[in-house]
């Protein structure tokens, strides 16, 4: 019995601790967003003018400080906007590159076709290899052309993208720049 008992007791000290591990709440803390204690504004409220000079400088320098960092993120908008651009000027590129080669085998499939068909109109070499070579060669030419008709669609797309980030960064520009005449103006203010 004293065994049991024994058992039992160690069951529930055990259940207690894991039911009190659980229910400990934890706090987790930002190592990059921490935020500064707040003053009482109480207290804050009774301290004479003549002291407060030098708090209204920090609030001053804090707001500043708070127009520079969103001043900074649209130029960082900005220039990741403009890399996008860049990236797909790049794609744009490779697309016109791969058509104008797809432009230029279909021409040479064409040219050996019109070959091989002047060559069985003429009654020259076998019969069943020409016509044979001509259905290989046009079905060559029609496997390209499906390939061109993707990579035309490809960079047709490409371009209206291109267009419409264009239009975002005229935009983007546009909220930087006022950011930067705030700024300026500010400096200037002070």
């Amino acid at each position: 019995m004293k065994k049991l008992s024994y058992i039992g007791l160690t069951f529930l000290m055990a259940l207690s601790l894991l039911a009190g591990c659980v229910t400990i709440p934890t706090k987790k803390t930002s190592v990059t967003k921490s935020s500064p204690g707040r003053t009482e504004e109480g207290l804050y409220s009774k301290v004479p003018a003549a002291n407060r000079a030098a708090v209204r400088e920090a609030e001053f320098d804090l707001k500043q400080a708070k127009a520079k960092a969103g001043t900074a993120k649209e130029v960082v908008k900005l220039a990741e906007l403009q890399k996008e651009q860049a990236l797909l000027e790049r794609q744009y590129a490779d697309y016109g590159m791969r058509l104008a080669e797809i432009y230029e085998r279909k021409a040479e499939l064409e040219v050996e076709i019109r070959k091989f068909e002047a060559i069985d109109n003429s009654n020259l070499g076998d019969k069943e290899d020409n016509i044979r070579q001509i259905a290989n060669l046009k079905t060559k030419k029609l496997s390209i052309e499906s390939d061109g008709i993707r990579v035309k669609a490809e960079f047709d797309t490409t371009k209206l993208k291109i267009k419409r980030l264009i239009k975002q960064i005229k935009a983007q520009k546009i909220k930087a720049q006022k950011g930067e005449k705030i700024e300026a103006q500010k400096r200037a203010a002070k």
